[in-house]
């Protein structure tokens, strides 16, 4: 058998009032294949038994690691990780997934074997907080795919790719270079946005499915609304559209699809009562889409379906939510 170095993944897991579903987020991590780990368990200051769980995990593996911190969010909890971690390469996890027995073994064999890479990706899932599978993974065919830093571009802003950073592994000596925007939501995308540039080589794309994502009540994109999540959601949607303007105008269509499609995910969530004009992102939304009804009628990325909602929103916004809303108690009652 070929001597090959033995190298350390540190695995960032940002933990904060997760007790539930901890153990089987830790014993997946601690039960893969690939066991020279660094496992880094960041409490950003739980207030349930999710401390005294890390802490027991310690004590029984040398090879985790808890770190503890006030609270902060996710972004300073992988931050600190990052800064803490000592190994070679660097996976994040979240404290409510798991994943798969071989993930890292598979995602570590091919940045081994081919050096030009910073990272390398595979496919998750989503299942509910019950454990049933609710959109499976986008390719399970076993191929590896070489995204370039175009394409992988194009697949985030076309809700065709992956941006998880916990499908992902990367180099330390990369991913040391960047930190996750703090107090920000939606920060995975923001800062895929941001190392694009330095994907020079590509992102290859391994089609085994390793990576298992739970929502929750408590899932940023579910449950109970959140305008800060919106306005970060946005502050992404244009910044891409500038990347896209600046950088890949080919895709620059598909940038301006991307705003719009955010901007109608904003608009059929907002509860009604807070569509008011004293509510300033709700009222810059509103004018964004009102600006660009031509846009609206001839980009060919968006669906029919998409085009009618915001051209009708644009016009009456209030008595479209309402109607809307009336639509889906309507369908609930149906399908019951």
């Amino acid at each position: 058998m070929e001597n090959i170095k033995q190298e350390t993944i540190s695995i960032i897991i940002p933990v904060y009032n997760k007790a539930p579903h901890l153990p089987q987020c830790l014993d997946s991590v601690l039960s893969q294949t690939y066991p020279l780990l660094e496992v880094l368990l960041v409490d950003d200051g739980s207030t349930d038994d999710s401390l005294r769980i890390c802490r027991e995990y310690a004590e029984k593996d040398s090879r985790v690691r808890v770190l503890t911190k006030e609270n902060g969010g996710a972004s300073s909890a992988r931050n600190m990780g990052i800064e803490e971690a000592t190994g070679e390469y660097v996976g994040f996890v979240d404290a409510d997934d798991w994943i798969e027995p071989g993930m890292y073994e598979k995602l570590l064999d091919y940045l081994r074997e081919n050096k030009a890479y910073s990272c390398v990706q595979l496919m998750s899932r989503f299942f509910s907080a019950d454990g049933e599978l609710v959109e499976p993974a986008r390719r399970a065919d076993g191929e590896t795919e070489v995204l370039t830093e175009e394409a992988f571009f194009r697949q985030l802003i076309m809700h065709e790719g992956d941006s998880s950073f916990c499908s992902k592994l990367f180099r330390s000596e990369f991913i040391k270079n960047y930190r996750f925007t703090e107090g920000r939501k939606n920060e995975d995308f923001e800062l895929l946005l941001r190392m694009i540039p330095s994907l020079k080589a590509g992102i290859p794309t391994l089609g085994i499915v390793g990576y298992n994502i739970r929502l929750s009540e408590e899932s940023a994109t579910r449950g109970t609304y959140r305008q800060k999540l919106y306005e970060d959601m946005m502050y992404n949607a244009f910044t891409a559209c500038r990347i896209a303007r600046d950088d890949f105008p080919e895709y620059w269509e598909e940038g301006r699809r991307f705003r719009l499609v955010q901007a109608l995910d904003f608009l059929l969530h907002i509860p009604i009562k807070e569509m008011k004009q004293d509510n300033r992102f709700y009222m810059r939304i509103m004018r964004f889409v009102r600006s660009e009804k031509k846009e609206i009628w001839k980009n060919r990325y968006l669906t029919g379906k998409q085009r009618r909602y915001l051209m009708l929103l644009a016009t009456a916004p209030v008595k479209v939510r309402k109607v809307h809303r009336l639509t889906m108690k309507l369908r609930k009652i149906d399908v019951e």
